[in-house]
């Protein structure tokens, strides 16, 4: 048998993705306001701008920001913050008490260089929100490399936005459900690895899919 036609002793099961926000009463009408929020707002809240941000509908045609760059983007006297808010990548931390601290500083140091940009009042307000995602199981399996493919191929936005940039390996172990499955079950180490170097930051999630279907198809053919 050959790696790609082997059969994992355990299914990647798959799952979708019911989403719910809460509004919170905590909001910034200035990019100093926003700063002093970073410090109080929950974990929830800082997840859900930062992470949950991507998968919105908006994200799967375009590289999206985070909620916190989207909302800096309009802020007058800030040129060149957004951007540097944006450049965060949520992949590469290991805890929210991180990406908390790194949001913090980066723009209390532009607040710091450009204190112009700090009191300002926005058009809208920024509204600190929690988002709670709901893992919802589907009838759908995959034992093998050809019966994963076809599942990512297929598969809805929600799904995909939940086993690749949501699941719980993105802060815990840096990886996503797609490459740990791929690695622990079918022993495909090298397709993982490349599968977890795409970089949501470059690509929207529509590339991202077509990038992993074609690391699978190239695998696939050089063991035909």
């Amino acid at each position: 048998m050959t790696r790609t036609a082997r059969i994992a002793p355990e299914p990647f099961q798959f799952f979708t993705l019911a989403h719910v926000t809460r509004t919170g009463s905590q909001t910034a009408s200035t990019v100093r306001e926003l700063l002093n929020g970073l410090e109080s707002c929950s974990d929830e809240s800082i997840y859900h701008h930062m992470v949950r941000g991507l998968g919105n509908e908006e994200s799967s045609n375009a590289n999206s920001p985070n909620d916190f760059a989207k909302w800096l983007d309009g802020a007058a006297n800030c040129g060149g913050l957004s951007e540097q808010v944006a450049a965060l990548d949520e992949r590469y931390y290991s805890s929210i008490e991180e990406m908390r601290n790194d949001l913090w500083t980066t723009i209390n140091a532009y607040l710091a260089a450009y204190p112009e940009c700090g009191e300002q009042v926005a058009a809208a307000p920024f509204i600190f929100c929690e988002g709670l995602d709901l893992s919802v199981p589907l009838d759908q399996t995959a034992r093998t490399l050809d019966e994963f493919r076809a599942r990512i191929q297929t598969m809805s936005n929600e799904t995909f936005y939940l086993h690749f940039v949501a699941s719980n390996a993105r802060l815990e172990l840096q990886s996503n459900d797609f490459s740990i499955w791929l690695a622990d079950k079918l022993g495909m180490d090298e397709l993982a690895r490349k599968i977890n170097e795409i970089d949501l930051t470059q690509v929207s999630l529509d590339a991202a899919r077509e990038n992993i279907l074609q690391l699978i198809d190239a695998l696939l053919e050089r063991h035909q």
